[in-house]
């Protein structure tokens, strides 16, 4: 049987709402994302990963957490996993700009081609990451195609501090730490910094990292203020790609056509936020933020380095109202919110855009019985393109509309059905770089159905999603599309879509032993025009994975996981010149300790030295056809932390 025969039946049920994490030590309430007040959201599938999980992993960073999650693929262009790019809903070559990464309800994604900066949350500020895996528009807007994340950071209660070093393969040396002073009247202050150098697996690949992070903080019975900065420097050199025949030759050379790229940036971010009670019923919050980016750099192609400047501006300003009200049926819930974000942005190549987006969104969530909630939501959407480099400006409208059903079934089974039209709009760097006698493309529209079940007792957690998602107009960067300087241009796709199956589950086998896995599988397909019928580049059909925790010692935990990556085409490879890159396994084990105020994480990633490509693309430049950016082989680091 097809999935999409399988989603359709399953859809015809009545669903479910989030899921939270089984065993003891982390069941956690239903939770919705910070970005929106809603303790009812639309119902959908979401993995909620708390802060023990994490720390009982021994993940040395984000990446780590999220690979091998239910219906993630990570999208490594470079190796060394600090670019790498989330993707939810079987997106390849433009996962950056459909899944949206929050902090905090904030935005991570630029409005441009660049992923968001993951490396910018120190795993230590988290407190958990919420997975929205499917369609977000109505309540988070433009990017929100295949899912959202969204990490929660820590507001500790009491005063502490905290350092920690870290020592690795290939010269890795981190030092990070955070300090949180309540002031008094209601004042709070915490503040993190990180510093960390690597020179990385393959040759040319050196990087230099450091962030600095503030919070002044204050509560009152009413509500809270709070004002946050942040900068980030971030400078990595670029090894490039390697032919089959180079990495036969040396598969962490960078060789001399690529010697010389490399990406040096700088961030600034300003955030204030507000919550405030009206009374019983209405609350409302007022959230702004400006972030300043500059960057300069050299990209590597077969023609030589291609040097570069950029600068992004963006400033977002978000006003939400809510209400809450008990009726004989239950808690009824009503949001009204609206977004306002402008970006600029101008590059060395000649772009000069601003594109200013303003968003109206309402979503109602009411009681039908005291097991059954139905959820209606809408947004309007306007876009405003202004094209500063030829004079012209350009103005786009859409709606999207969302209903969802989730029910109760019984103490252990809830079952959640949902729909909603999805929206991307083109990014400013998008439209900066079209093919000949194309001003502006169009936005990228489509709808989502997704269904699930859940069976929860407390100590075993199931859970099995279907999804179907079908787009028009899908934005992608099409290397054979005439383009500005020759080949290569972003451009609207035909129709496109993706049928999907998740199962994953988790069990306390035994008081110190818990077991847990996941499958996922994704057939995402072109279903018009010249290429129809062909999957999708750069997206595995199949992906799974399993974890074994066990507390060997009181504080000491062991894990062992193991994440599979099925076969995918070739990223660029439309027409399937090339067959299917094979899948692989990758192994990765974890020793963590916590004794009063020491902790201890021995990390090792890919622990059988698996070679393998962390990214690969078809390219009618190299030999062979082939351009390959090795992973890297096992992988060792080992951090050391102290409490104040």
């Amino acid at each position: 049987m097809k999935v999409s025969r399988l989603a359709l039946a399953i859809a015809l049920v009545p669903g479910l709402s989030l899921a939270a994490e089984p065993a003891a030590d982390n069941v956690l309430p239903l939770i919705v994302t910070r970005a929106t007040p809603l303790e009812q959201p639309a119902p959908a599938s979401v993995r909620v990963i708390p802060r023990a999980e994490i720390e009982r992993s021994g993940a040395q960073s984000l990446q780590d957490v999220l690979r091998g999650q239910a219906g993630v693929q990570l999208r490594d262009i470079i190796g060394d996993g600090s670019r790498a790019t989330p993707s939810l809903r079987g997106f390849g070559e433009n996962a950056v700009n459909n899944t949206l990464i929050l902090v905090d309800g904030r935005r991570l994604n630029q409005p441009a081609l660049a992923g968001a900066d993951l490396n910018s949350v120190p795993l230590a500020n988290i407190e958990r990451i919420e997975i929205l895996r499917g369609a977000g528009t109505v309540l988070y807007g433009d990017q929100a195609v295949g899912g959202v994340i969204n990490i929660i950071t820590r507001t500790p209660r009491s005063n502490e501090a905290y350092v920690e070093t870290s020592q690795g393969s290939h010269d890795l040396e981190a030092y990070r730490g955070h300090v949180f002073q309540q002031l008094g009247g209601g004042f709070s202050a915490y503040a993190s910094g990180e510093t960390r150098h690597t020179d990385n697996y393959r040759d040319h690949n050196n990087a230099d990292y450091s962030n600095a992070f503030g919070r002044l903080r204050y509560e009152h019975a009413q509500g809270w203020a709070l004002y946050e900065y942040q900068t980030v420097d971030d400078e990595l050199q670029l090894p490039g790609y390697l032919s089959e025949t180079q990495q036969r030759s040396d598969r962490k050379a960078s060789f001399d056509a690529n010697s010389n790229g490399f990406s040096d940036s700088k961030t600034q971010v300003h955030r204030f936020a507000v919550e405030q009670h009206l009374g019983d019923i209405w609350a409302a919050n007022l959230d702004y933020s400006h972030s300043d980016q500059d960057g300069v750099g050299a990209y590597n192609s077969a023609f030589g380095t291609s040097p570069f400047t950029q600068g992004t501006r963006i400033e977002s300003f978000s006003p939400r109202l809510t209400a809450r009200w008990d009726t004989d049926l239950g808690r009824s819930e009503w949001l009204l919110g609206h977004d306002h974000i402008t970006s600029d942005y101008q590059a060395s190549w000649g772009s000069d855009f601003r594109q200013t987006l303003r968003d109206w969104y309402t979503q109602l969530s009411q009681p039908l019985g005291r097991d059954l909630i139905l959820t209606l939501g809408y947004r309007a959407s306007e876009a405003e393109d202004r094209n500063h480099a030829v004079g012209k400006t350009h103005t786009d409208r859409e709606g999207s509309s969302s209903v969802g059903l989730s029910w109760q079934a019984d103490a252990q089974t809830r079952l959640f059905v949902k729909r909603e039209d999805v929206l991307r709009w083109a990014n400013i760097d998008e439209n900066g770089f079209v093919s000949p006698g194309v001003e502006f493309l169009k936005p990228q529209t489509g709808e989502s159905w997704e269904s699930g079940v859940e069976w929860d007792d407390g100590v075993q957690r199931y859970q099995l999603s279907v999804y179907r998602l079908d787009l028009d107009d899908e934005l992608m960067y099409d290397p054979s599309a005439p383009g500005p300087f020759g080949l290569g241009a972003n451009v609207n796709l035909d129709q496109t879509r993706r049928d999907g199956l998740l199962l994953e589950g988790q069990r306390q086998l035994s008081e110190r032993l818990s077991l847990g896995g996941q499958y996922s599988f994704t057939d995402a397909e072109y279903r018009a025009g010249s290429f129809k019928g062909n999957d999708v580049p750069g997206v595995a059909r199949h992906g799974a994975s399993a974890h074994l925790d066990y507390r060997l010692l009181p504080g000491l935990n062991a894990r062992l996981e193991g994440v599979y990556t099925g076969a995918r085409y070739l990223s660029s490879d439309n027409a399937h010149a090339l067959p299917r890159e094979g899948g692989y396994t990758v192994f990765n084990a974890a020793l963590t300790y916590d004794y009063r105020q020491f902790t201890g994480k021995l990390r090792v990633n890919n622990l059988t030295g698996k070679r393998y490509d962390a990214f690969a693309s078809h390219s009618d430049w190299t030999p062979g056809n082939k351009a390959l950016y090795a992973a890297p082989e096992e992988e060792v680091q080992l951090s050391v932390g102290y409490r104040f």
